[in-house]
């Protein structure tokens, strides 16, 4: 009995302890386990942070940094200015306005760097590095402008081709018995292309709770493309005064498809004018030389006898 006794005490002891400190080191354990799990995760960042070039590691934090600081003491007007740009060009290479910034940091140092070795080789003056300087300046402000502007005529250039068309599938579709935001998601589905990616951005608008009327004006501001906004106008308005949108679609349709051969009327008759200047330059000479070069031969050779 007295065996028994001190058998239960015992249990009871260590089943006291165990409830005491076994908790406390179960704690402590999982906390090991914790820790040792992000350090292991915290490695394994950093070995992949390692193994990314040096161009993401240490160029782009500072280009980071220097473009924040150049936004920063920048007027807000220039950089909304600048973002107005980038929207209306399409957002080309997907870059923001601070990766544009950055393209202008990187060449301007290229430039200045280039200019430093040559002018070192060269001895140039110190007038002529000043004058180097200011012009590589210049051209690292301009140069992505110019990319810009030229993304920007290519773009609106492609939605104003693109009109007419997308006009006639928006007027079937919508004469077929669909609503106008049914139309639009025909278009993005059989015609892909710049205006059918703003068409999308429009439904996706709509979609979050922005009014259609919105949507729309919105989509004429980052296009900014006269022929675009004019057809958005009568969209807005024939929704406004319950027109029939099929009719108003069929006007603009020929409207679009008028102006489009205006514009290629105009081109054909701007080729005599611009021909004329390559012909003057390059093909006159040519000819001439053909023509009187035998001659001039003949009467140099008669003058020498």
């Amino acid at each position: 009995m007295m065996a028994i006794v001190l058998i239960m005490v015992f249990l009871s002891s260590y089943m006291m302890v165990y409830a005491v400190f076994g908790g406390f080191f179960r704690k402590k354990q999982i906390i090991l386990i914790r820790l040792d799990k992000i350090s292991k995760e915290e490695q394994k960042d950093m070995d992949s942070e390692l193994n990314q070039p040096i161009f993401v590691r240490v160029v782009r934090p500072i280009l980071f940094s220097l473009s924040r600081a150049v936004l920063k003491y920048t007027p807000k007007e220039i950089i909304s200015n600048f973002e107005r740009k980038v929207v209306i060009a399409g957002n080309p290479y997907n870059l923001t306005v601070n990766d544009w910034i950055n393209i202008q940091l990187v060449i301007m140092v290229c430039l200045l760097v280039l200019t430093a070795a040559i002018g070192y080789i060269r001895s140039f003056q110190i007038s002529s590095i000043v004058l180097l300087v200011i012009i590589e300046v210049i051209m690292s402000i301009l140069l992505p402008r110019f990319i810009l502007n030229r993304k920007t005529l290519e773009r609106q250039r492609q939605i104003r081709n693109s009109m007419p068309d997308v006009l006639d599938l928006l007027t079937v579709s919508v004469e077929a018995g669909l609503g106008f935001d049914g139309a639009l998601a025909k278009v993005i589905d059989k015609m892909p292309g710049a205006l059918a990616n703003e068409f999308e951005n429009v439904l996706q608008e709509i979609k979050v709770g922005k009014q259609k009327k919105d949507a729309l004006k919105d989509m004429a501001q980052r296009v900014n493309l006269p022929d675009l906004t004019t057809f958005i106008g009568s969209i807005i308005q024939a929704d406004q005064l319950g027109v029939s949108i099929g009719n108003v679609l069929r006007i603009q349709s020929e409207q679009m498809r008028q102006k489009r051969r205006q514009r290629a009327q105009e081109k054909a008759m701007k080729a005599p004018v611009k021909m004329l200047i390559p012909m003057v330059l390059f093909i006159f000479p040519t000819l001439f030389s053909v023509l009187i070069g035998p001659v001039l031969i003949k009467v140099i050779d008669e003058f020498s006898k």
